[in-house]
């Protein structure tokens, strides 16, 4: 369901992965510039990532499964940090390496509000 909250905010963590991967660079040095998409492991791990993020918004009846989804599109994009991280020999970090930490923003905020929908849902069923 789109009208959720955790649902929009899911769909901002794709979309600040999309524009991560290939509108800034990651890494830079002097007049060299690194995209995310220059990154195998990393691009695949990012797109691991979305796919789970956008199977995540659709298995909107089961919170549980929701929040181990969103867990593990956490723990992909953190693979893809820290490979990124490892790789950059002797790169600076440029915007895009920032950047990267929003989609695990969005994914925080989401998680958060899975957990106060699964609190409503139960005292509603306490109620009965």
């Amino acid at each position: 369901m789109v009208q959720r909250i955790q649902s929009v905010f899911m769909f901002l963590a794709i979309f600040s992965m999309i524009i991560v991967m290939y509108m800034y660079p990651v890494l830079i040095l002097e007049d060299q510039e690194k995209m995310l998409s220059d990154f195998m492991i990393a691009q695949i791990s990012v797109l691991i990532a979305m796919f789970l993020v956008l199977y995540s918004i659709l298995q909107y009846k089961t919170r549980s499964k929701q929040l181990l989804l969103n867990q593990l599109s956490k723990l992909a994009l953190s693979i893809a940090f820290f490979t990124i991280f490892i790789q950059k020999e002797q790169m600076l970090p440029d915007t895009g390496l920032f950047l990267f930490l929003l989609p695990y923003v969005f994914l925080i905020l989401a998680n958060r509000f899975i957990k106060k929908d699964d609190k409503l849902v139960d005292s509603a069923d306490r109620i009965r």
